[in-house]
């Protein structure tokens, strides 16, 4: 099911990028496509892209989304994981399940969210029109990035299945969402493959490295797309270099913020990606950041870009201009 907009007609797809807390960027311009009546069929997304992404296309509404994230303890949900490893020495257990009473579960959370909507598996995101004789890229109406730091590569869910030995149909959009969006040191990375049989890998954060170009959701049969991908980049103004870091763990933090926070500046290929493009100006937090009431103001920053971005939009005009050959 897609998040639809009553009686408009209007559908697109949306190519999401990551940038940790940044993220909430996707759910105020998702509220300004909603507002304009686009209902979105299909979602490219990773790190938190791929969160958001998933919740729009599997049916939750927009206000839903909205309000499921305002109610989130962010500092809860990312220190799930630290926690959990800290619960298993026993020396120190109790302490730790006493702090953390109100720990929140990501798989869990991502996944009730998705089951309220009926979805559990990537075959409950197929597109209608898919059939045995699709390309894997056309049948789903989700694919989140991930990266197999085991093989080095960047993984693409659930089109890469195959190359680990597993059936697309059969796995969960939860655990694949949890993957794009398990930064190291914050999340435990996520295992792939099946043990004794084929390709194996680790995935964690898709976000790391560049993110989906916005073509990535584009037809590759020659037909003219039956409606507009819209591509939605996160980015920050030039600032000062921080402080040199002192230690280990203060290293390891900047070298993961850096690259959360430049992976999204992969700059359109051609003047029709331009078009569609939409630039988020999310200088004021960092990706690392868990202040909620920053993010208040970061999803108002998606909200103005894609609504200054909706309201010059002539779908008409880059049809005719970019319409495949």
């Amino acid at each position: 099911m897609a998040v639809t907009a009553a009686g408009t007609g209007k559908r697109c797809d949306l190519v999401l990028g990551g940038g940790g807390l940044r993220g909430l960027a996707h759910i105020g311009a998702l509220v300004a496509l909603d507002e304009h009546g686009y209902s979105v069929e299909r979602v490219a997304g990773a790190s938190a892209g791929a969160v958001v992404g998933a919740m729009a296309v599997s049916g939750v509404p927009v206000p839903q989304i909205e309000k499921r994230f305002e109610q989130l303890d962010f500092r809860s949900f990312a220190m799930a994981d630290v926690w959990e490893r800290l619960s298993a020495k026993r020396a120190i257990k109790g302490i730790v399940n006493r702090l953390t009473t109100e720990r929140v579960e990501p798989l869990a959370w991502i996944g009730d969210i998705l089951a309220e909507q009926g979805v559990e598996t990537f075959a409950d995101l197929r597109m209608p029109d898919a059939d045995a004789g699709s390309r894997l890229e056309d049948s789903y109406r989700l694919v989140v990035r991930c990266l197999d730091i085991v093989n080095r590569r960047v993984v693409r869910l659930p089109w890469d299945y195959p190359r680990y030995g597993l059936e697309p149909d059969e796995q969960s959009v939860a655990r694949a969402v949890l993957a794009s969006m398990s930064i190291p040191l914050v999340y435990s990375p996520v295992p792939i493959g099946v043990e004794g049989d084929g390709l194996r890998g680790v995935l964690v954060d898709g976000g790391l490295t560049s993110g989906f170009p916005v073509s990535i959701l584009d037809r590759r049969d020659g037909r003219e797309p039956r409606w507009p991908t819209f591509g939605i980049r996160l980015l920050s103004r030039v600032a000062d270099a921080d402080a040199i870091p002192e230690g280990d763990i203060a290293t390891a933090r900047m070298v993961l913020r850096a690259l959360l926070e430049s992976s999204d500046r992969l700059e359109p290929t051609n003047e029709c990606d331009e078009r569609r493009t939409i630039r988020v100006d999310v200088s004021d937090i960092r990706a690392l950041e868990f202040d909620l009431g920053t993010g208040r103001e970061v999803i108002d920053d998606g909200y103005d870009a894609m609504a200054a971005f909706l309201a010059d939009w002539d779908g008409s005009a880059y049809a005719r201009d970019c319409r495949a050959d």
